[in-house]
């Protein structure tokens, strides 16, 4: 038996849930469109994570030069890098990576981040026209581009072309998107190499405080990494990774605000003890990243399938997220959930997000910046929330509210 799962299309583009639904009936079975078996039960997902001898990393995310000839050919010709991520990195290659990369969203810079956070949230709420906006591309796309950018060490000025180039990273990403697409998104990476291979020259010369300059120079005791390595780290795991499932998760939690009245009337009360509590709950219940590939290095069972050595299985978390058996009324908004904070929203284990308290922050601070600054802020009238098309996050396609 197989199950077809294709988030690009209706109706799992609208609601993925139900397939996630009808997969945890079900062992891990194949499922043709992407070529893997789906993994969909909370305790089959833990059993993969935290087994990484099993189940290698080595395929978590694909590559870009994964696709058809057309689209390498043009790679190649502009002489497009394509190393491992440092989630694709198995031990022990992936620990001194992993600690140089973990300098970038510490404790400290996440401090450090927060005046930037608030004065951007308080700049784009000045900037809405009326009474109207789309919390999407008016707020959470801006807000989320300027901290990121300013995280990694991108000129403030470049903003709208490297959000350019990262739409087209996350293009050669999806393998299921049409080959046009991807053809004209690979031949726009010569020109990102080019720019990332300046800025990490340029960080070379003169360290800042930025992630650029802890890839180049090395941090925690561990050296820097070469420079392919560098753009690539910065293309996908940094700038995307760190780009869509905030911005997602900023839009996704607002939305669960403002269509649960008894969350609004809690978050409104006291923001500083609802608004972590409802983040917590909706990157449960709303995962903004759908899930990451493992392939099996020996025989093995899971959840009752038998997978040979070789075998491609896709986690999806946001099934894992919503399995009554770990999560009871798992649909529900409760921000009172107890163990609310095993969700997988940000993984688990070797390979658990390193940018997730930079991530928490920001979502705090955007949130409450809005329901500080627009008491009355509600839905607009006939909105209905619709979801992009996308092969590894959850997003919402526009947030319209009026206040």
């Amino acid at each position: 038996m197989t199950l077809d799962f294709n988030p690009m299309v209706s109706p799992h583009r609208e609601d993925p849930h139900l397939f996630y639904r009808e997969a945890r009936a079900h062992p891990p079975m194949i499922n043709p469109v992407l070529g893997a078996y789906m993994v969909t039960r909370y305790a089959d997902l833990t059993t993969v994570i935290d087994d990484p001898e099993t189940y290698s990393s080595a395929v978590a995310v694909p590559k870009i030069y994964w696709n058809p000839p057309e689209v390498t050919e043009v790679l190649q010709a502009g002489n497009v890098p394509e190393t491992n991520a440092v989630v694709n990195e198995d031990e022990p290659a992936h620990h001194p990576i992993r600690r140089v990369f973990d300098a970038g969203f510490t404790g400290a810079r996440v401090r450090a981040m927060l005046p930037t956070m608030r004065a951007t949230a308080e700049s784009l709420i000045d900037g809405f026209d009326g009474r109207r906006a789309d919390l999407v591309v008016g707020y959470a796309v801006p807000f989320v581009q300027s901290v990121i950018n300013a995280i990694i060490g991108f000129p403030a000025e470049d903003g709208e072309r490297i959000q350019q180039w990262t739409d087209d990273v996350n293009m050669l990403w999806n393998l299921l998107a049409p080959l046009d697409d991807r053809i004209a998104s690979a031949r726009r990476m010569a020109d990102y190499t080019v720019y990332l291979q300046a800025l990490i020259d340029d960080r070379r010369a003169h360290r800042r405080e930025d992630l650029i300059s802890d890839l180049v120079h090395g941090a925690h005791g561990f050296p820097g990494l070469d420079d392919d390595y560098v753009i690539n780290v910065v293309r996908g795991a940094a700038r995307v990774a760190g780009f869509d499932t905030t911005r997602d998760a900023i839009t996704a939690t607002m939305l669960a605000i403002l269509q649960n009245p008894d969350v609004n009337s809690r978050v409104r009360a006291d923001p500083a003890k609802a608004i972590p509590k409802v983040t917590e709950e909706v990157l449960r219940r709303d995962a903004p990243h759908r899930g990451l590939f493992r392939i099996t290095t020996r025989d093995t069972s899971l959840g009752g399938t038998d997978l040979p050595a070789g075998t491609m299985v896709l986690l999806l978390f946001g099934s894992g997220n919503r399995d009554e058996t770990t999560f009871p009324d798992p649909d529900v908004v409760d921000i009172d959930r107890a163990n609310v904070r095993d969700h997988l929203a940000f993984g688990r284990g070797l390979h658990v997000c390193p940018g997730a308290p930079m991530a928490r922050a920001e979502i705090r601070v955007a949130l409450e910046t809005l329901i500080r600054r627009l008491p009355t802020l509600r839905l607009a009238d006939g909105y209905e929330p619709t979801y992009i098309a996308s092969y590894f996050f959850r997003g919402l396609e526009t947030l319209d509210v009026t206040w």
